[in-house]
């Protein structure tokens, strides 16, 4: 799982600006926080940012909406799985030569009882 923040800071517009945050088309619920400052001509400053923890790739979009336009941007964050540790590898590696033994133990089983019905047979 990872976590991420994105930030979108917009120049001075007018003080009706929200932003609204997607993931993957959705609108997100969540409370996303925005800071805003007003300006003495009316217009404002925002800023806006977003932190979540994702576990696959997600594109994400914030929208910045005003009375003066509306803008868009986005990203695409691709979540690729890291080197397996040391110990993973140790685990699979381990497991196959578990596999592996219990096969051949079978095996050895089988050539038991049928070398058993061979010696029966000759008696």
């Amino acid at each position: 799982m990872w976590t991420q923040r994105w930030k979108r800071s917009v120049p001075p517009g007018p003080a009706d600006i929200r932003f609204v945050w997607e993931k993957n088309g959705r609108a997100l619920e969540t409370c996303v926080p925005v800071q805003t400052h007003a300006l003495p001509d009316g217009r404002a400053h925002a800023l806006s940012w977003l932190q979540d923890a994702i576990r696959e790739s997600a594109e994400y979009r914030c929208s910045v909406l005003s009375s003066a336009g509306n803008k868009t941007s986005k990203v695409q964050v691709a979540v690729m799985r890291p080197e397996a540790t040391h110990q993973e590898k140790w685990t699979r590696e381990l497991s196959a030569w578990r596999a592996v033994a219990g096969e051949h133990d079978r095996m050895m089983q089988s050539w038991r009882k049928a070398w058993e019905s061979c010696s029966k047979d000759t008696l």
